[in-house]
């Protein structure tokens, strides 16, 4: 008895087991099921980005205050892009354009734009005068949508002149437009590091005109060379990819997931046929160059490299140096010779002080077996790079030096580990960045500490021996934001753009008079500039 007993007991715990089992079981699922609902309802976000571009000239001086920005969606939701209160006056607006704000906001269609304006005033004949606000608030209806993944970006137009309602009542005039398509070959490209996106400026009307979404920590960016397919190519330093975007539209096509390094930051294509495009990208914190096939969007090689490969540039086309008139018949007969098999990539090593200079093979795009990569030795930290194919050289920016180095590009691909190096002394301390200019023997070199660009005249006639030193007269430093990072030279040769990560713009330098003639708005922490140049 005591037996069937105890054997009863334990069926009896059995099934309460059994059926706490179960309860438990069906109550997951439940909460697995009330879960993945909740997930469903999560918002997916994309991003915005709004600006306000001045009138065309000043015929009222109007000044208010902004207080915020606030967009409405259809069903009544709302989310604040601006929180920072700005001082605007119509005089200082004059052909400007600045960044009210830019938010990560839900996905979805928005209706209306709310524009929060705590005081306003008029300025006629030296005497200020306060005016009203409307009772019903600042509302402008508009239409637009906010896709997932991607940055929508929003011009705000206004009418100064027509802001004034019976001379007593400021009613501004905003009219609000959507970026629209651009001619590719007029428009210049930034990175955002801190942004996430990359802001495209027309060159011709000096305003951004479009943001695009990408990776995590855009840094270096680089124009393809393909004249058929048309992309541009970003360096993700935290998602360790590599987005590509279609020119035509302004959106990302896809994004190159980078498996033989990581921490990207500079980035160089060159062409090994007519229709194929190589992408190589430095990635710092391996040590290593990734090659990218530009056809198949696939990583097929890398290449091992110095210590904190940061900045990175390939030979341009051969059409770069056929009409040169200050190369040597033997250089420019070696260089048409050797650039039917191969071409160069030259990778600064911050870290190790030197230059890696890779031999491609154009039938392959991996390093060359008949001449394996080797280094250069430079000065303190060799940060950035510039080609002057015409003379065949290849300037190297050193932060922690006041020199220049000049590496002979014919030298280099003959193998010779000297490079036939040249130094350029006195050019100052923290320099960033570096732009040749052949055309009228300058370098302009960026410092980043203070914000400068220095314009130097090199006496190239002199940069034939190696090891020479030289020492270069500073024709002009011209100011500029701060914290400088990089710069290019327009097309035309006629403007020089440099990227201020202090101060979140971009200066555009006249090359002519050698001042800064315009500020641009950018995203928070711009990084790595490009801009279309002509394929030869």
């Amino acid at each position: 008895m005591v037996r069937i007993r105890k054997h009863k007991k334990v069926l009896f715990m059995s099934s309460v087991s059994c059926l706490l089992l179960l309860a438990a079981f069906f109550a997951g699922c439940a909460t697995l099921k009330e879960q993945s609902e909740s997930a469903t309802n999560e918002p997916i976000y994309g991003q915005i980005s709004l600006f306000l571009n001045g009138p065309d000239k000043a015929s009222v001086d109007l000044t208010f205050e902004l207080d915020a920005v606030i967009i409405e969606k259809e069903d009544g939701t709302t989310k604040e892009v601006m929180n920072t209160p700005l001082i605007i006056n119509s005089g200082a607006m004059v052909g400007q354009q600045i960044v009210l704000g830019e938010r990560t906001v839900p996905e979805g269609t928005y209706k209306k734009i709310r524009f929060i304006v705590k005081e306003a005033s008029i300025n006629s004949k030296g005497k200020p005068a306060s005016l009203a606000l409307p009772p019903e608030g600042i509302v402008v209806d508009t239409t637009f949508t906010v896709n997932k993944g991607q940055s929508t970006a929003l011009f705000v137009e206004w009418n100064a002149a027509a802001s004034v309602v019976e001379g007593y009542m400021f009613r501004p005039v905003f009219y609000v437009k959507g970026q629209t398509p651009e001619v590719s070959s007029l428009l210049i490209y930034v990175t955002n590091e801190d942004s996430d996106n990359v802001s495209v400026i027309n060159r011709q009307s000096g305003d951004i005109v479009a943001t695009i979404k990408v990776g995590k920590s855009p840094k270096g960016i680089a124009m393809g060379l393909s004249q058929s397919n048309q992309r541009i190519y970003v360096a993700n330093s935290g998602s360790n990819s590599i987005s590509v975007i279609d020119p035509t539209t302004n959106k990302v096509v896809t994004e190159i997931p980078l498996r033989f390094g990581w921490g990207p930051e500079g980035i160089a294509v060159a062409m090994a046929s007519s229709d194929r495009e190589l992408i190589y990208v430095t990635n710092y914190s391996s040590n290593t160059v990734s090659v990218v096939d530009g056809t198949t969007y696939q990583e097929i090689d890398k290449i091992n490299v110095g210590n904190g490969p940061i900045a990175i540039a390939a030979d341009p086309p051969v059409a770069g140096f056929l009409n040169s008139t200050f190369l040597s018949f033997a250089n420019l007969q070696f260089l048409t010779n050797y650039r039917s098999k191969y071409f160069n990539v030259y990778i600064a090593n911050q870290n190790s002080k030197n230059i890696t200079v890779a031999s491609i093979d154009m039938s392959t795009g991996s390093s060359s077996s008949v001449q394996p990569p080797f280094n250069v030795s430079v000065d303190w930290n060799p940060i950035a790079l510039g080609i002057d194919y015409q003379r065949g050289k290849l300037y190297v920016t050193n932060h922690d030096s006041d020199k220049l180095s000049v590496l002979d590009i014919p030298t280099l691909s003959m193998g010779g580990t000297s490079g036939g190096l040249v130094t350029i002394n006195n050019v100052g301390f923290s320099g960033i960045g570096v732009v040749p200019d052949s055309t009228f023997d300058r370098v302009y070199l960026l410092r980043d500490t203070p914000g400068a660009v220095v314009v130097l005249k090199t006496p190239l006639s002199g940069l034939n021996t190696s090891a020479a030193t030289v020492v270069t007269p500073i024709i002009d430093v011209v100011s500029v934001g701060d914290s400088p990072r990089a710069l290019v030279l327009d097309p035309e040769g006629r403007k020089l753009y440099v990227v201020n990560r202090g101060s979140n713009n971009i200066s555009v330098i006249d090359k002519t008079t050698r001042k800064v003639e315009r500020t641009i708005p950018a995203g928070s922490k711009p990084y790595g500039i490009a801009v279309f140049t002509p394929v030869f």
